[in-house]
């Protein structure tokens, strides 16, 4: 895509949409003499329901939203990138036998249909070669269905945009990696969605992993959810509860108090945290150790934890005394200028960060 020579002078303006399942979040920020300057973020709040398992059930509600934000609001687009909601996408490393370029994308919509069950007109999907040598390719694989991302598409296309680029979360998450740690040995990714987390392993060259768990903020809200409660009412319960451990285990970890202040406190409710919290160390240790078995030249060395699960005050300092690797909260504004006016939660703005990041480094490049 051509670059305006005006761009020399402004900049290159960027706007980031990420699709959650409880939210939209939306980036915007101008890139000049490599530097980016943030501009503004918006975090907009959706009925449950909306957006079920990364598709869209409400294209009438996302659409008037996209309408408000942009047009009501005046939000620039400029350069407009979007990341889909989890639960229809597909990242894999894959092997193929050496075939010209010109037959691997047939090839490989081949290979998605066995894996997924798509028909051939319903595979939308992009590649990066990661090596190759005189026999075969090693690839990197990002899909999802055709159909899907038609509807997403829409939401822009009736509202008079034009969405220049999408990328998925694995991809975005691995540029924030990259662009901001650039670890030389792998690092595990988790990012807490309200629907589904993530599970992403990579380094500053390598994708090795990326797998989905259903322990998200969500199972955290269906705790405090009741008879006479909405979903909604559920949430803001959650986060006004205050969880924590026993005088025993305070002994031993001292920092850990996950706050959520306000609601008084519930045995069953404290029980069902702690339960989560242990399956979801659970997870991470699985992949941990399948990781570490199979690249035993290249062990995981560091999580990173982003995504509205870290709104639980004190999660870091729990899953640090529970693993032993270092673990550390993902900052997505470090390669940022200006974030101070920011008013987004920094922990739910990473993808669309990561999204915006990934466009400039291929343009840099």
């Amino acid at each position: 895509m051509a670059i305006s020579p005006f761009s020399l002078i402004r900049g290159v303006e960027y706007t980031a949409v990420d699709f959650g399942h409880n939210s939209i979040k939306f980036l915007n920020c101008r890139v000049k003499n490599n530097k980016i300057n943030f501009q503004s973020a918006l975090k907009r709040e959706i009925p449950t329901g909306s957006i079920q398992d990364g598709e869209i059930k409400d294209k009438h509600l996302l659409r008037k939203i996209i309408t408000d934000i942009f047009k009501t609001n005046n939000f620039s687009s400029g350069i407009l990138l979007m990341t889909p909601a989890a639960g229809k996408t597909f990242v894999r490393r894959l092997n193929l036998p050496k075939m010209p370029e010109t037959e691997l994308k047939e090839a490989l919509k081949w290979e998605v249909q066995e894996i997924l069950d798509l028909g051939l007109d319903n595979i939308a999907l992009d590649y990066i070669i990661l090596s190759e040598n005189e026999n075969e390719l090693e690839l990197l694989l990002t899909v999802m269905p055709q159909d899907i991302l038609a509807d997403y598409l829409e939401l822009f296309t009736e509202n008079l945009l034009k969405v220049k680029v999408v990328n998925l979360a694995e991809m975005a998450m691995i540029s924030l990696l990259r662009a901001n740690y650039q670890p030389e040995q792998p690092a595990l990714l988790l990012d807490i969605g309200s629907n589904k987390s993530k599970i992403i392993v990579a380094d500053s060259s390598n994708f090795y992993l990326s797998r989905e768990i259903e322990i998200a903020g969500n199972s955290f809200s269906k705790l405090f959810l009741t008879e006479e409660n909405s979903f909604e009412e559920a949430e803001i319960a959650k986060k006004t509860y205050q969880f924590e451990i026993d005088a025993e285990e305070e002994e031993e970890i001292i920092d850990l108090d996950l706050l959520m202040t306000g609601v008084e406190d519930n045995s069953s409710v404290q029980t069902g945290i702690k339960n989560l919290l242990a399956n979801l160390i659970n997870e991470l240790n699985r992949s941990i150790d399948y990781h570490n078995e199979r690249n035993k030249e290249n062990l995981i060395n560091n999580i990173y934890l982003t995504g509205g699960g870290l709104l639980l005050k004190g999660l870091v300092e729990y899953l640090q005394a529970e693993i032993d690797l270092p673990v550390a909260a993902l900052d997505p504004w470090l390669k940022f200028n200006n974030t101070e006016s920011a008013e987004v939660n920094k922990t739910m703005i990473a993808i669309a960060a990561g999204t915006v990041l990934s466009e400039v480094e291929y343009h840099a490049g």
